[in-house]
């Protein structure tokens, strides 16, 4: 997705585009695997973008759905970029590539299961974890 686009998107959503949500929007949009929070915070220090900001930004992303949240290995809150639409993710563990699956055939299984419970679906979200032909 482009830096432009995502800040276009931000600020229909009544939020500002600025400079250090730029800084911050093209620090992930370059990156092909996940990252931490803390990864993007190093990166921006010594332009002068606070952690915080950093913190809060990626929040307002992932609510936008221009990022998601992952649990790889043992850093729990890795993040990747994503375009917005639904889908899912393969997740290396040894290399933390994140490659996206369109297809989604959970939405048919779980609404099965809830009609049987009397469950009111609201979403859902996955992740496939393992090692990539690269790191295999």
């Amino acid at each position: 997705m482009d830096v432009d686009e995502i800040l276009t998107r931000l600020q229909a959503s009544g939020r500002r585009g600025t400079g250090p949500r730029r800084a911050i929007v093209e620090a992930i949009a370059g990156r092909r695997g996940a990252f931490t929070a803390q990864e993007i915070a190093d990166e921006l220090a010594p332009s002068g973008v606070g952690r915080a900001t950093v913190f809060r930004t990626l929040g307002v992303l992932q609510e936008l759905g221009h990022v998601t949240r992952l649990h790889v290995g043992s850093e729990c809150e890795r993040y990747a970029l994503c375009d917005g639409s639904h889908h899912h993710h393969l997740v290396c563990t040894t290399c933390g590539g994140v490659f996206p699956i369109d297809s989604c055939t959970v939405d048919e299984a779980a609404a099965e299961a809830a009609r049987k419970i009397g469950f009111a679906v609201e979403g859902h979200h996955l992740d496939v974890y393992g090692r990539c032909a690269a790191c295999a």
